[in-house]
This record gives C-alpha cells, sequence and structure tokens, in this order.
C-alpha cells in the first residue's frame, strides 16, 4: 500500500527503496545523486508511491515519472552500485562499512594505544 507522506507543506522526500518495498532508506541527497539520473529524467521523483493525506500523488511532477538510475555504461554506474548497495536488505552493510571506516579514522598512525579502564 502507498506511504502518506508528509504534511501540507510537502517536505522533500529522502527516501529509496526497491519497487514495492516496505523498507524504505534514507538518502543523503549526494546518494541520490548518484543513483538516480536526475539531469536526464528530470522532474522526476524516487519514489512514485508515496501518497498526501488527501490521497494526491506526492511526486510534484507533471507525470508522476520515476527518475531512471544509472545504465552500467554510465560513468557514475560503479558509484550508483555502491550505494544501492545499502539500499538492500537490512542495515548490516552500512553498520560493518561503517565499522570498518571507524577503526581506520581512530587508529590510524597510532602505535602506543591501550584500552579503557573502567576506573582510574
Amino acid at each position: 500500500s502507498p506511504k502518506q507522506a508528509s504534511k501540507t507543506p510537502p517536505l522533500q522526500d529522502f527516501t529509496s527503496s526497491n519497487v514495492n518495498s516496505n523498507n524504505p532508506k534514507m538518502m543523503l541527497n549526494t546518494d541520490i545523486c548518484l543513483v538516480y539520473n536526475i539531469q536526464e529524467s528530470g522532474p522526476c521523483c524516487t519514489r512514485t508511491d508515496l501518497v498526501k493525506s488527501n490521497g494526491e500523488p506526492h511526486c510534484q511532477t507533471d507525470l508522476n515519472s520515476q527518475c531512471s538510475v544509472y545504465d552500467s555504461d554510465h560513468p557514475y554506474w560503479e558509484a550508483s552500485e555502491a550505494v544501492m548497495k545499502y539500499l538492500e536488505g537490512d542495515n548490516n552493510n552500512f553498520y560493518e562499512a561503517f565499522r570498518l571506516a571507524w577503526f581506520k579514522a581512530t587508529v590510524n598512525g597510532m602505535s602506543d594505544l591501550h584500552p579503557i579502564v573502567e576506573s582510574c
């Protein structure tokens, strides 16, 4: 069933999901630009299944058209595939990538690290 969008005034929708998914994912607008070919398919919407409380489509384009994704021969394809990986399933892909990035960011170049003690 369609998801109800924000109340008046309608807000920008920063979610995406696989078709007919009940599990939309929040996306940064930079991620949306890496997944959807908005320059060539715009004006368009990332989700056409959202409706306002009055039953009208949330998508404000004339055609209520779904944004197209990049083709495999497009220069953005590899970046698009990387972002799409995080839209699949649960959040485990994100948490694993974040865990590795956090480790690198906090221990990079450090050689004398010690575990945190419970008391001083």
